[in-house]
């Protein structure tokens, strides 16, 4: 971890100095370079002992005080920093709410978005609950990937930049969300003021795993939307199943609309479309709030419905509307 921290910590200096390209290959050559790396060397102990602290608080996000309270132990760090922090209450969308951090800098200097998010997957209800070191060089706990460890690496990020005194060379705004594994609506308020702060901002970063790779930074990031497909058939005896007037049923149509997705989708660079769930036969049911579903029929009747329920994912608004349409002509071509 030591080695990315410090490779961050370089960039970031880098945006308050404009030599942005050039950091990224370059070997330390500049005093500020050297101080940001021995700062964020210095720092990693500290940050490994918040690391813990803040997994060992359940927050998976409909957990409300456990987010808050992993807020507010972000937020003391922002404050201490020099911040100016406020908790924006979530009550409006059903969450938690967010935790926003601003710092200005000298004048002109370029402002910087950082993004995190203080929920995890890992509802109470999950067995996987604590901070363990697993050996010298690793650790594992709930979260620490999405995202606590990036949410730490940002705060040891801006601590190595005042260290190194640069970090009055750039504006930064932090917005640490307390929804992002699953969104509260309505969503023009939930994401409201992480939108105000990318409108404002001149580069932003997020600071979450990208492509499993800690090396690696991610450029760009696809979008995500759902999709329901339902599949209305003619029930009958089994016998009758591809007979003109009574056709092969939800069941197998529905195969072939998934196989036509899948055909059609996997073509298209970084479009993709995955059917997560499925109930079929002759009555169903589904729950979408619990991503739960039950089904009954039998083996000697035609399927008479079928649910589908899927994400789309996509790397621009027109690449979406594309797939949608594509999958619109496969449905209607039944």
């Amino acid at each position: 971890m030591s080695t990315v921290l410090r490779v961050l910590g370089v960039a970031l200096a880098s945006l308050a100095t404009a030599a942005v390209a050039e950091a990224a290959a370059a070997p330390l050559r500049s005093p500020v370079e050297r101080r940001v790396v021995a700062a964020v060397d210095r720092g990693t102990p500290a940050a490994l002992q918040l690391l813990e602290r803040a997994v060992d608080i359940n927050s998976g996000t409909m957990n409300l005080a456990g987010v808050r309270e992993v807020g507010q132990l972000f937020r003391a760090e922002f404050d201490a920093l020099g911040f100016a922090t406020r908790w924006v209450e979530g009550a409006a969308w059903n969450r938690a709410g967010h935790l926003i951090a601003h710092r200005p800098g000298r004048k002109g200097a370029k402002h910087l978005l950082l993004i995190g998010h203080l929920d995890t997957v890992f509802e109470r209800e999950s067995p996987f609950q604590r901070f363990q070191r697993t050996s010298d060089s690793t650790v594992s706990g709930p979260g620490i990937i999405d995202m606590k460890g990036g949410d730490v690496i940002m705060l040891l990020a801006l601590r190595a930049l005042k260290d190194a005194g640069v970090l009055d060379d750039l504006t930064v705004t932090a917005v640490l969300t307390g929804d992002e594994e699953k969104t509260g609506a309505p969503l023009e308020l939930a994401r409201r003021d992480l939108i105000a702060a990318a409108d404002s901002a001149a580069v932003a970063i997020g600071f979450e795993d990208g492509d499993g790779h800690p090396q690696h930074a991610v450029i760009a990031r696809r979008g995500a939307s759902g999709w329901v497909l339902r599949v209305q058939g003619t029930p009958a005896h089994s016998s009758q199943v591809f007979r003109a007037d009574i056709g092969s049923g939800a069941i197998y149509e529905t195969g072939r609309i998934l196989a036509a997705f899948e055909d059609s989708i996997s073509r298209q660079p970084y479009l993709v479309a995955n059917p997560g769930a499925i109930v079929g036969g002759t009555t169903v049911a589904f729950d979408p709030d619990a991503s739960r579903g039950s089904a009954f029929g039998k083996t000697n009747v035609v399927a008479e419905t079928t649910i589908v329920t899927g994400d789309l994912r996509a790397l621009s608004i027109a690449q979406r509307e594309g797939a949608k349409a594509t999958m619109r002509r496969i449905v209607a071509a039944a």
